[in-house]
């Protein structure tokens, strides 16, 4: 076998996904079981390399017994939560904060037990801790905040993938002790005088991306840039990754070689040096697997033997799945593989099927391949594709040796002498100028970005099964399988172009409103988008939300009334340009305030149509019929009274979007709401105000929604509305206890369910 680790590894994953799967009791089953089988088949037909391939059981059992083992640590760490714990550690890392410091702890000692994890703990004082301290205290218990909304935030997800399982809040130290020995903290000093040096040098928003290229330092990043770059698919240059441990690691290895004459010396002093560049970078998933494969680099050239660059990404895989098996689902660690993936797998296939490639174009061909790799992983992530990412690519990434060149004079050069880097500084700016305008050409040409959404497992399991076919077909010359493999692959995308279900999202929005419909051709509507208790819902929920399900346009924006837990979201995307925005409908009523009339004019002025709808009018859009009930174009003294009441209708599906209607809107409308209706979402968060005992007995409403934030001042849903809507509904759904609900129904048959209950 020529590649054994590559077999070794991928069945130490997949006992890692079986712990996962199965239950735990039938572990040891399971993995000699599913062993044996995957195993044994290939070992009858190979019996030169027969205990090699058998040698995969251990890896299969290995991997399910680390993923248990990781997962009874975790699930230890859960049961802290809310608890004071003691702990004994060594501080790790040391993330900026607005209001003091975050750090991240290597824990000998938690509670009670001897117990080896990683923890995030936030000091109660502005107590400055130095990362390779030995400490002791207390704190709270806290679990990571899970996601609750399609698209939303997963801070437990990105956190167990550092490996963190656990933050302590109001912490207080009861013991520091800086080691003899302070490596730590003199990698930590060396990264703040450079960090210090890029902010004098070349200002806020450059120096932001400065030291994330070379420190690894994203916490000042410029959230604006980091979206622009993401955007147009060059948001690997802000991460430290393969280019830059090559550049600045194997560089500096080559020098020490040549100097010294000694590959066993230089090796030793190269490894020394790299690995302490990676600590003093905070040791990313990126940097990580960049520092390992440059090691067995080393080693290769150092014995004498080839370099295998598919090897040498199994070993690092292996030994980064070993220290947190968890990192499995990151987006981080994905996509850095995938990229080295692409280069090494996908790549020689160009050079099998076309014969003769200039050297000009290999540039094209290596981002190409890295692209086809990543595709779904990127899809999964950020639900859409930057077009002319690879040419952008091929424009971009030459100018990064230099960039990164002139950004480690300056950072090693100007704390001593910053006159002497100013030159190199001016090169720098001119650089991070390019890439900015590079990127804000391309966002307006014509199709930048192509929206698709999270595809489904079956189509990532199919687009991978094609992407294998062309790589074997390529490499066994086969070039006329290999021609409509590449054609597949490429007209896979043409699935998000299909019809669908007409979908339905009520987002988790705390204590406010935020509605998503998507029709089967993809027409995008949202009914009110705000929230009274969270800050930036427009911009972490709503549109997140929407692109999560393909929607990078708005096609209707219905504002119920204007209270702010109805509109303020919509505010937000009326300000930003990467959502477009169509038409704005408001209620048409007699008394407009100035909130009102300021959404008028911001819609106006972002090149929106502004519609007044009012009792009787409809829409309809894509089989999708829009009936308002209520308001009458009148003076409301009450706003909820004027609220916007929607009667969504496809084919035998009804769904009733109420605002914050009140009981006397509810009589009005009643003779017009079908009964025994599908779906309705309840007025005002169910407050006691509505959601009267008449309207429900009239409706009967098989699915009840409430969007309402969790501890909210009002008392939200009011006790009696909650008894009353058991009473008379199907099913009761609340966001606070559910997270986003979603229905999706092909107008005869209807299918709910919650973000938190997947």
């Amino acid at each position: 076998m020529k590649r054994p680790m590559l077999y070794w590894v991928s069945l130490f994953i997949l006992g890692e996904v079986s712990d996962r799967i199965l239950p735990i009791g039938i572990l040891g089953i399971a993995a000699v079981g599913m062993g044996l089988v995957i195993c044994f088949l290939p070992a009858v037909y190979c019996k030169k390399n027969r205990w090699l391939l058998l040698f995969g059981i251990l890896f299969y059992v290995w991997g399910a017994a680390g993923m248990d083992f990781t997962g009874h640590k975790l699930a230890i760490c859960q049961t802290m939560t809310g608890e004071e714990v003691g702990f004994e550690g060594i501080v790790i890392d040391r993330e900026a904060l607005d209001t003091g410091g975050r750090y991240r702890i290597r824990t000998r000692r938690l509670g009670d037990q001897e117990l080896r994890v990683s923890i995030r703990i936030v000091p109660d004082t502005t107590q400055e801790l130095v990362p390779g301290s030995r400490i002791r205290g207390t704190g709270v218990g806290r679990m990571f905040r899970q996601a609750t909304n399609p698209g939303g935030y997963d801070e437990q997800r990105e956190q167990y993938g550092k490996g963190v399982f656990l933050q302590l809040q109001d912490v207080v130290i009861t013991q520091s002790e800086i080691p003899h020995l302070p490596f730590r903290r003199l990698l930590y000093r060396i990264r703040e005088e450079w960090s210090g040096v890029y902010d004098e040098l070349l200002g806020e928003r450059n120096a932001s991306l400065a030291k994330a290229m070379v420190l690894g330092d994203k916490a000042s990043l410029d959230p604006d840039l980091k979206q622009l770059y993401q955007r147009n698919g060059i948001a690997h240059l802000i991460a430290i990754s393969g280019l830059h441990i090559a550049m600045i690691g194997g560089l500096f290895y080559q020098l020490i070689r040549r100097s010294l004459g000694s590959y066993p010396l230089a090796a030793g002093v190269g490894t020394v040096f790299i690995l302490s560049y990676g600590v003093m970078t905070g040791l990313s998933g990126s940097t990580l697997r960049a520092i390992l494969m440059l090691l067995i680099s080393i080693g290769a050239d150092v014995s004498g033997r080839k370099y295998d660059m598919l090897t040498a990404i199994a070993a690092a895989l292996l030994c980064m799945l070993l220290e947190n098996p968890y990192q499995i689902m990151q987006a981080g660690f994905l996509l850095s593989y995938g990229a080295v993936l692409g280069i090494a797998f996908v790549n020689p296939v160009w050079r099998c099927c076309l014969s003769g490639i200039p050297k000009r174009l290999e540039g094209v061909f290596v981002s190409l391949s890295v692209q086809m790799m990543l595709l779904p992983v990127m899809l999964y992530f950020f639900y859409e594709i930057p077009v002319y990412g690879i040419v952008l690519n091929i424009l971009v990434v030459p100018l990064m040796e230099l960039l990164l060149s002139v950004l480690l004079i300056c950072g090693g050069i100007g704390w001593i002498a910053p006159q002497a880097v100013l030159p190199f500084a001016r090169i720098a700016q001119m650089i991070f100028g390019i890439y900015e305008g590079l990127c804000r050409f391309g966002e307006h040409l014509p199709g930048h970005t192509m929206c698709t959404g999270r595809p489904a497992a079956w189509w990532i399991a199919l687009y991978y099964g094609v992407l294998f076919l062309f790589v074997i077909a390529g490499y066994r010359s086969r070039k006329r399988v290999c021609l409509w493999s590449s054609v597949l692959l490429f007209g896979l995308l043409t699935v998000f172009a299909l019809p669908g279900p007409f979908r339905i999202c009520v987002f988790d929005v705390g204590q406010g409103d935020g509605i998503f419909l998507q029709t089967p051709h993809r027409i995008n509507i949202l009914m009110d988008g705000g929230s009274s208790s969270r800050q930036k819902v427009g911009t972490y929920v709503l549109k997140s939300g929407i692109r999560y399900y393909g929607g990078d346009t708005l096609d209707y924006i219905f504002i119920s009334h204007c209270d702010s837990d109805h509109y303020s979201g919509v505010l937000e995307l009326l300000e930003q340009e990467d959502v477009e925005i169509r038409n704005v409908v408001l209620p048409a009523i007699a008394n407009p305030d100035e909130i009102y009339r300021e959404l008028e004019q911001k819609a106006v002025k972002r090149g929106c149509h502004v519609y007044h709808i009012k009792k009787g009018d409809s829409l309809k859009a894509d089989g999708v019929q829009f009936t308002c009930l209520s308001p009458e174009q009148k003076v409301y003294a009450d706003k909820n009274q004027g609220s916007m009441v929607m009667l969504v209708t496809y084919q035998s599906f009804d769904l009733l979007l109420t605002g914050d209607a009140d009981q006397t809107v509810e009589t009005e409308i009643a003779g017009s709401v079908p009964r025994s209706l599908e779906v309705l979402k309840v007025a005002h968060h169910g407050s006691k105000t509505a959601s009267s005992e008449q309207f429900l007995d009239k409706t009967r409403p098989a699915v009840a929604c409430v969007s309402v934030g969790a501890g909210n001042r009002y008392g939200h849903p009011a006790p009696e509305v909650l008894r009353r809507l058991e009473q008379y509904c199907g099913r009761v759904c609340q966001t606070k206890d559910s997270g986003a609900i979603m229905i999706e129904t092909d107008g005869t048959r209807y299918q709910v369910s919650t973000f938190l209950g997947r």
